[in-house]
């Protein structure tokens, strides 16, 4: 009995320390992916004119369609995000020229955060959508960048991003993908559509609205970030119309009488949108089969 006691915790043992060089060496692979970004080529935008035209596109696609703020706060001044220590300790960046800010970017710079997922100190973005920005056309990033110019400085400095041991392990195992290398992956180009009352351009919309974060890449629902579930878009189980749609996404209220959660559901930067684009997407959404190819 002593024996196998013995054998036991000999075993136990060498399991826990098993664990143990495991969980250091996916927590070194995990600091390093985060701290180094793969190389990702970015192509310069074409040279478009920042007339009022293109600032006021500008400001419509980061307050209404990309739902900046939903992450870099008010005024886009960033902020603290509330997340367990043991994960990650992190911020989303000031975008302003204030003090802490990073709104003194380059050209360069802010392409390699929207379209490469890499910070300007070379480290990998985490949360930021790089991979659906990616696909932001020209014309919408230039006037994004525009517009990013010219909004007013506001101080606020905040601390650096630290990656819990957990949270570094969990990316050492790729549990938790980083920007740059969702994007070296899966190599997203520039998208060509133009602006229309069509499906294709609310399939445009759909994607640098960020909508796949939470309804799954596929958009047929995927758990809830903390949250209830987010449902499919695929299928239409409650028979909404358009003018449902539109309602809900104006005010957040759901034909059944429920109020949607802007914390879930960005509802109210989404209610920016004009009523061309909600009619576009709408046609999207309804225009897929109720299950992606191969399911």
């Amino acid at each position: 009995m002593m024996k196998f006691l013995k054998w036991m915790a000999i075993g136990v043992g060498s399991l826990i320390g098993l664990l143990l060089v495991l969980g250091f060496g996916l927590s070194m692979k995990g600091k390093s992916k985060a701290t180094s970004a793969p190389e990702v080529a970015i192509v310069p935008l074409p040279e478009i004119p920042a007339d009022s035209a293109l600032l006021a596109r500008g400001q419509h696609v980061v307050t209404s369609i990309a739902g900046c703020a939903g992450c870099h706060g008010t005024g886009l001044k960033g902020q603290k995000f509330d997340t367990p220590d043991f994960l990650v300790s992190m911020a989303s960046p000031n975008l302003t020229r204030g003090k802490g800010g990073v709104g003194d970017n380059t050209r360069e710079q802010w392409l390699r955060a929207m379209r490469g997922g890499t910070g300007r100190d070379g480290r990998q973005l985490a949360i930021m959508p790089s991979a659906a920005y990616a696909h932001m056309s020209d014309a919408d990033m230039a006037a994004v960048l525009a517009y990013l110019e010219t909004i007013p400085p506001v101080d606020n400095v905040l601390p650096p991003r630290k990656i819990g041991p957990l949270g570094a392990i969990l990316t050492g195992a790729g549990q938790f993908p980083l920007a740059a290398d969702l994007i070296a992956s899966t190599k997203p180009q520039p998208s060509t559509v133009q602006p229309a009352v069509t499906a294709e351009y609310g399939g445009y919309l759909v994607t640098i609205g960020t909508c796949a974060d939470c309804h799954g890449a596929e958009l047929h629902g995927a758990p809830g970030h903390g949250g209830p579930p987010a449902p499919s878009l695929r299928v239409n189980p409650r028979g909404w119309t358009e003018e449902a749609f539109r309602t809900a996404m104006r005010s957040g209220k759901t034909p059944e009488g429920k109020s949607l959660d802007p914390a879930m559901m960005p509802w109210n930067f989404y209610a920016g949108m004009t009523d061309d684009e909600l009619k576009a997407i709408w046609m999207y959404i309804r225009g897929l089969p109720a299950q992606p190819a191969g399911e």
